[in-house]
């Protein structure tokens, strides 16, 4: 056998028992974004984005569109968020409040996204409705908008949740408080366990609020897979139009493990505050703590 071709075989066997590099693997932890807008209002999104990758990723973009439901294909771009490089392993935050174009018509609209110019598939499919806003002067009217959390967590372990709700109606909201809970309705006889309060100061008519806490996950919980439902307004401090779509559940977003987690607390770029944010058709984006 020549060295040369020692050399090849060599490199080969390498190849064989080293795995193949990943590269730069951009996922999504989960996004939050309003159900519902008008042409000339305001869509807020908000996004954690993970590079599960073993390399740094450099700047990474991410593009916002909404695609009408009664089958006309043509993407209408809303927006995008440039981010920075994000680390191996490390999660990045963004929150964006966007200018819906003034000429958006009313009707269902399928929101898309791409990450570096690659559409991805959500879990689950988000419709946004676009409709003429409340007359100025109708009550409020809270829903809650959506919840990131970790995926995976143990009894006793902290966990970052970032939650936001949206005032609907026309008239602003005084303070209230939302209460979090994890559920796991496939176990009857198991209630739904409190996971915490957010104190919410006011949200303005058609405006939005965001929070980013850390909650310890109850050390009684069981193990298994758990949905989160998120009560708005439970004492009814706010007078609202609709007192009956204050509860935002969605089924199997975190999975409970039995003798604690690897993870802990992810690293999101977001301080745990509450903010305000209140886009009128004449303004630009603002964001007020």
């Amino acid at each position: 056998m020549t060295i040369r071709t020692g050399w090849v075989l060599m490199l080969v066997f390498i190849a064989i028992i080293l795995p193949a590099s990943a590269g730069v693997n951009i996922t999504s932890e989960g996004f939050i974004v309003s159900e519902t807008g008008y042409a000339g209002g305001s869509l807020t999104v908000i996004e954690v984005v993970k590079n599960a990758g073993d390399a740094d990723s450099g700047p990474v973009t991410i593009s916002y569109y909404l695609v009408n439901e009664s089958g006309d294909v043509a993407r209408v771009p809303i927006g995008s968020a440039d981010l920075e490089s994000i680390t191996s392993g490390g999660d990045y935050s963004s929150v964006k409040t966007f200018l819906l174009p003034l000429d958006l018509a009313d009707g269902a609209y399928n929101f898309v996204r791409e990450i570096m110019g690659k559409e991805t598939t959500q879990a689950q499919q988000k419709s946004i409705r676009i409709a003429d806003p409340n007359p100025d002067g109708s009550m409020a009217d809270l829903v809650g908008s959506g919840i990131i959390i970790p995926s995976r967590a143990g009894p006793g372990d902290q966990v970052r949740v970032i939650a936001a709700v949206e005032n609907i109606g026309g008239s602003d909201a005084g303070k209230f408080y939302v209460d979090l809970y994890l559920t796991n309705r496939s176990v009857q006889a198991i209630e739904p366990l409190f996971l915490g309060t957010w104190e919410v100061g006011s949200v303005p008519a058609t405006g939005q609020a965001s929070t980013t806490r850390t909650f310890t996950i109850p050390r009684e919980i069981q193990a298994g897979r758990y949905g989160i439902l998120m009560d708005v307004d439970p004492g009814n401090l706010v007078p609202e139009s609709d007192e009956g779509n204050n509860d935002w559940y969605r089924d199997d977003m975190i999975e409970i493990i039995a003798g604690g987690s690897q993870v802990i607390v992810p690293h999101v770029l977001m301080n745990t505050t509450t903010s305000i944010v209140l886009v009128s058709q004449d303004s630009e984006p603002s964001n007020q703590p």
